[in-house]
């Protein structure tokens, strides 16, 4: 019997490779596929709501020739919720880590924010465009970054699964693959438009959201939920980026969601 299939789908400025140690969780009852960055691709360019990016995440699924259970973590679980309303042939069931889901009046106070530059200081869209992207090529990235706030509380094999796959050695640097451009652009175009799904989604859904997390207060959680009925679970002691600091953790929590579907 084939196992089913899981579609890692990543947070933004986070390549796929950087979920390797909790995707081997996985492994023995599941297969699992992920494309590696979005954005990148010119076909797809980075547009209002991120739509283009779900047609990307559309015809990566596609491509697999068989519905998919979608993991879309922060980012990821969002273009994987809208894709889902939009195309629920394609999967078996949604998973959502940590989502930045906006509805409700700050929806549309943000829809305007968008259209300012103010957005690059409500978002963290201001911090990646400022990004340090290039070090000297004998720069041990493993210590550089687990002395920054994001990674502090990285699961040490996540955060070298984040460097093996998230910089490359070019004319002597080390340099980043996930431009610091596009993650400031995916950051301003954050959907604004989540309203309109409601009562969309007719695929079994769970939404799981870090105890800690600072992504958003936890208000915005129920208020999405509601929209669809989608259950939330916390995990403790979770922050935004709780799949790379509690890898095994997360995956079981995963693993019993999804392993009726």
């Amino acid at each position: 019997m084939t196992k089913p299939l899981i579609n890692l789908v990543h947070a933004n400025g986070f390549p796929a490779g950087s979920y390797k140690t909790l995707l081997t969780e996985f492994e023995n009852d599941y297969r699992t596929v992920a494309h590696n960055q979005f954005g990148h691709n010119a076909l797809y360019p980075i547009h209002s709501n991120w739509q283009h990016l779900v047609t990307e995440l559309v015809e990566f699924i596609k491509n697999q020739n068989e519905p998919v259970i979608c993991i879309g973590h922060s980012f990821g679980g969002v273009i994987s919720f809208i894709a889902a309303c939009q195309h629920p042939e394609l999967f078996r069931g949604l998973v959502m880590l940590d989502p930045p889901v906006v509805t409700g009046a700050f929806s549309h106070l943000l829809r305007f924010i968008k259209r300012t530059p103010f957005i690059d200081t409500l978002s963290p869209a201001g911090k990646a465009k400022t990004r340090q992207n290039q070090w000297p090529e004998n720069t041990n990235l493993v210590e550089y970054f687990s002395q920054k706030s994001l990674f502090k509380n990285f699961d040490r094999r996540c955060l070298q699964d984040y460097v093996h796959s998230g910089a490359i050695r070019r004319n002597q640097r080390l340099e980043l693959t996930f431009s610091p451009a596009v993650e400031a652009d995916i950051f301003r175009h954050l959907p604004t438009n989540l309203n309109k799904y409601k009562n969309k989604l007719t695929v079994p859904a769970k939404l799981i959201y870090g105890e800690n997390t600072t992504i958003f207060p936890i208000k915005h959680f129920n208020r999405f939920a509601k929209l669809n009925n989608i259950e939330l679970i916390a995990l403790p002691k979770g922050g935004h980026m709780f799949p790379l600091e509690q890898p095994e953790n997360t995956a079981a929590i995963v693993k019993e969601i999804i392993k009726d579907w």
